[in-house]
């Protein structure tokens, strides 16, 4: 019986055959056609930036150099367990049967052995088992018996105090006794894997599993979008010359009960859209972990039909924006008339806010109080062939105007790209001449939200 090769297998490998045999194939045998969204490279980002701080809640400990050579590492990690007496590792490198792993945190303490698995994470997840069984059968096929097996994961509870204090941002979840019985599983998946990597690449259709958990980094390939994902160029606004296709806007149907509801509403109006940011390390003293802060506001004011004057609030400095947001806000929306947003994503950050600053919370409450939701009326009165049941502003506002789209803006064009753009906005490492370019596609981008709103509003009022 011939033998079936060996491959070098990692955690990160047999986790992607898990997810997709086509999707571990590609990343042994094509590696140069992976490419990550926006959204992974910030998870990415956010692991770092949690690792980062595990090492001094676990600490101190000594982080083993994979950089230098993984073959390195391993006789690294089994010279400094070679020692007597307690010690802490990070990156502790393992190879066992051809599979080799780096754990987050080893743990020797009164000759106990003890691993971690730090997650990014608000809770435990199915998938955090699998890693840590494959970094345990590892460890322990390389001779280190493991005591204790956790996961840590994200306090959402926690506040930061500022000062680079983060005791208590991470709890730790015990999991051997579920994480134990898959390890018996990890000998069937490395063979199944060297098999299915000896021979040619999978046959596999597109379908759920390419985004559970995570969306591969192979699925432009697989579905035939590798010119358009892999382009090394942004977005752009098309040119005076190019065309696209118009939505015919004359198929909009509306209920005439919009119009006499919107009728009934005072002017001045306001049009007011938030973009915010999400630390899983929180960044500003009072805040915790993943809460959404406003860094930027747009809002549109009707002071009388179609008299529109606008205001603006964008904070790239790095310092925390929240509380300069709401003030400005306040004076930009005055004491009275209607404000109108889309969903309750405005209303639940006012809440946030006034609770974050309660010398401002009666104003802002009394804000909160004018909110209409426009989404709830686009929904419940207005139709459009194009809309093909969804209801986002994105969607619905190319059906009202077909001059506006947001398709049509450059690096922002999403709450996402919103997010990675005062990112690297606001690192220190961005020169000036891009922090400005990004700086006037914020802008462009949220001004464009709440100019939507008014257009949408428009075409509900106009009966």
């Amino acid at each position: 019986m011939a033998s079936v090769r060996t491959f070098r297998l990692s955690k990160s490998r047999i986790t992607a055959g898990l997810q997709c045999g086509k999707r571990l194939w590609l990343a042994v045998h094509r590696p140069e056609l992976e490419t990550y969204s926006a959204d992974t490279q910030r998870r990415f980002t956010a692991g770092h930036e949690v690792g980062a701080v595990a090492h001094e809640l676990y600490g101190p400990g000594v982080l083993i150099d994979g950089d230098a050579g993984l073959s390195r590492a391993v006789a690294e990690t089994e010279r400094l367990l070679a020692r007597p007496g307690d010690v802490t590792l990070f990156e502790a490198t393992f190879r066992h049967r051809g599979v080799l792993v780096r754990t987050d945190v080893l743990e020797r303490k009164d000759r106990r052995f003890r691993m971690v698995e730090v997650k990014s994470a608000t809770r435990l997840k199915e998938y955090h088992l699998q890693d840590i069984a494959i970094q345990a059968w590892v460890a322990e096929g390389a001779g280190v018996p493991l005591d204790v097996l956790g996961v840590a994961v994200i306090d959402t509870d926690f506040v930061y105090p500022g000062g680079g204090d983060y005791r208590g941002l991470l709890k730790e979840v015990p999991v051997a006794d579920q994480a134990r019985p898959l390890m018996a599983h990890i000998p069937r998946w490395v063979r199944g894997f060297n098999e299915l990597l000896a021979g040619p690449e999978p046959v596999i259709a597109v379908g759920q599993q390419c985004r559970r958990p995570f969306e591969c980094p192979f699925l432009a390939h697989c579905e035939g979008r590798d010119g358009e994902e892999r382009c090394a160029e942004p977005p752009s606004r098309l040119g005076a010359d190019e065309k696209i296709e118009r939505i015919d806007v004359s198929l909009g149907e509306l209920d005439p009960a919009a119009t006499e509801f919107l009728a009934t509403l005072q002017y001045p109006r306001s049009y007011l859209d938030f973009e915010t940011v999400q630390f899983a390390v929180p960044a500003w003293q009072g805040t915790k972990p993943f809460q959404q802060l406003v860094f930027q506001w747009s809002c549109h004011a009707e002071r009388a039909p179609g008299e529109l004057v606008h205001h603006e609030f964008l904070d790239t400095s790095g310092r925390a924006p929240m509380r300069a947001a709401a003030e400005a806000l306040l004076e930009a929306v005055g004491s009275e008339g209607p404000i109108f947003v889309y969903h309750d994503f405005e209303k639940w950050r006012l809440v946030e806010m006034a609770a974050m600053f309660p010398d401002l919370a009666p104003r802002l409450e009394a804000v909160t109080g004018r909110l209409v939701d426009l989404l709830r009326l686009t929904r419940d009165h207005y139709t459009h062939p194009a809309l093909n049941g969804s209801y986002s502003l994105k969607t619905v506002l190319p059906t009202v105007d077909a001059e506006l789209d947001h398709a049509l803006l450059g690096d922002v064009q999403d709450g996402l790209s919103a997010q990675a753009a005062f990112h690297e906005a606001t690192a220190p490492s961005t020169d000036e001449a891009r922090r400005e370019e990004l700086r006037a596609a914020l802008l462009e981008y949220c001004a464009l939200d709440t100019l939507a709103l008014v257009r949408v509003a428009h075409r509900l009022g106009r009966g």
